[in-house]
């Protein structure tokens, strides 16, 4: 458990300098939201379509590493949607579903190696790309379905899910994959060293994002969202990898995938696409909160080895 904690400290560091950067007045809110934009359309997708398209989809156990990543956030997907019958206002259930399903995987994968050695980088990085991909689809479709700026004709939806720079990053990302072309020379170079900045960027966004006033008005909506993303999701990922019978690594790496706290980025998307962004505000801080506690306690249940 102290290796754990001791992996999982730098990332916390970054999430509260963020917040402290916020909090002494450092820089303003108007600065920070335009950071977190500049972040959401530059430099993730940056990042997310080189490590994409870098990644070794075809190497030994891939397929059935992604395959129980697939299956597990498909499964963690449906449950989340079940919400619907407790929550029925439809942007604040929007955001109760994002914040149930998408996984802040910068969170995971800056602690990677520590965890679980050089196979944790490898693998997390593998599973950015069909699973952001994947889960960004599904709540831009549920955001289109049920958000405020409501859409319901197929086209609209779909023209809202091709907009996304997460989604088209990723699926280009891919599609080089496949094409084996995995670098083009000077543009890679630069979209690397851009990407590199997501990372910190993201992690300093999320803390200086915190806000927990939503949290004594809307702690219903919090507090559903995040038992699912923080409980339920690492539970789902460990009995598909058991189901898979994946090896003790890879199964923590699946686990540490669904233990994640929410991802920022579901905050703008919130604000982008009508859903309720105070309450998104409220369950990405929560789950961060959360998770300086249960993050450990899960990867340590999930029989993490030593690296």
């Amino acid at each position: 458990m102290t290796q754990i904690l001791g992996a999982l400290a730098p990332v916390f560091l970054l999430i509260v300098i963020g917040w402290a950067a916020r909090a002494s007045r450092l820089l303003s809110d108007e600065t920070f939201a335009g950071v977190n934009r500049f972040g959401y359309f530059v430099p993730y997708p940056a990042f997310l379509f080189t490590t994409v398209a870098g990644a070794d989809l075809y190497g030994t156990g891939a397929a059935l590493f992604l395959a129980t990543c697939i299956t597990g956030f498909l499964l963690i997907a449906a449950l989340a949607l079940a919400l619907r019958f407790a929550f029925r206002d439809g942007p604040a259930f929007t955001s109760v579903y994002q914040g149930a399903l998408r996984w802040n995987g910068f969170v995971v994968l800056a602690a990677a190696e520590p965890l679980y050695g050089p196979r944790g980088d490898e693998l997390i990085a593998l599973a950015f790309g069909p699973l952001v991909l994947m889960v960004n689809i599904i709540c831009v479709a549920v955001l289109a379905r049920w958000g405020a700026t409501r859409l319901v004709s197929k086209r609209a939806i779909a023209a809202q899910v091709l907009a996304n720079p997460l989604i088209i990053a990723c699926a280009v990302g891919l599609v080089f994959n496949a094409a084996q072309v995995h670098a083009i020379p000077v543009v890679t170079d630069g979209l690397r060293l851009i990407g590199q900045s997501a990372m910190p960027l993201a992690l300093i966004c999320v803390g200086a994002g915190l806000d927990f006033g939503p949290l004594r008005r809307g702690w219903t909506y919090v507090a559903a969202s995040a038992g699912m993303k923080l409980l339920a999701a690492p539970l789902v990922m460990f009995a598909v990898a058991r189901l898979y019978h994946l090896d003790p690594v890879t199964t923590a790496i699946c686990v540490g995938i669904g233990s994640t706290s929410t991802a920022a980025a579901s905050y703008t998307l919130a604000r982008e696409m009508g859903g309720d962004a105070r309450v998104m505000a409220g369950i990405v801080s929560a789950t961060t909160l959360f998770s300086f506690l249960t993050m450990p306690i899960v990867i340590g249940l999930s029989g993490a080895p030593a690296p």
